[in-house]
């Protein structure tokens, strides 16, 4: 989860870093959307709400929440730690580092897309 470090690593309370825009707040708070979601196990605000419609149809289309409960089966304790955001239009690229109860650390990149109105994740590993 985004914590004080982040804050004020990534979005202006470190020497020489320049204050998050509104863009970097909004891709953050959809990657601490999709950590809280993960730990609840809620698959439906997975699917319908934080993937965009592509990520949503590599995910299985009507079978998405199904699907993607399977694949988070013994997933405990979520963690999506964010290192860096970097927006390119109406794409962003979060640099991560993920874990879990009884799993390593990870390092990954999520991939966003605005898409109607709001950032969405667009696939995990780019």
């Amino acid at each position: 989860m985004a914590g004080a470090a982040l804050q004020a690593g990534c979005f202006g309370g470190g020497d020489g870093v320049r204050p998050a825009g509104e863009a970097e707040k909004a891709v953050a708070a959809t990657v601490r959307q999709l950590e809280r979601a993960t730990a609840r196990h809620d698959y439906v605000a997975i699917c319908g709400d934080l993937l965009t419609a592509s990520a949503r149809r590599r995910a299985g289309g009507p079978d998405c929440v199904s699907l993607t409960r399977s694949a988070a089966a013994g997933v405990e304790r979520p963690r999506i730690r964010m290192e860096s955001i970097q927006i390119e239009g109406n794409k962003a690229r979060v640099t991560v580092r993920t874990s879990a109860t009884g799993q390593g650390e990870a390092g990954d990149a999520l991939l966003l897309r605005r898409e109607r109105g709001r950032w969405r994740v667009d696939s995990l590993g780019g």
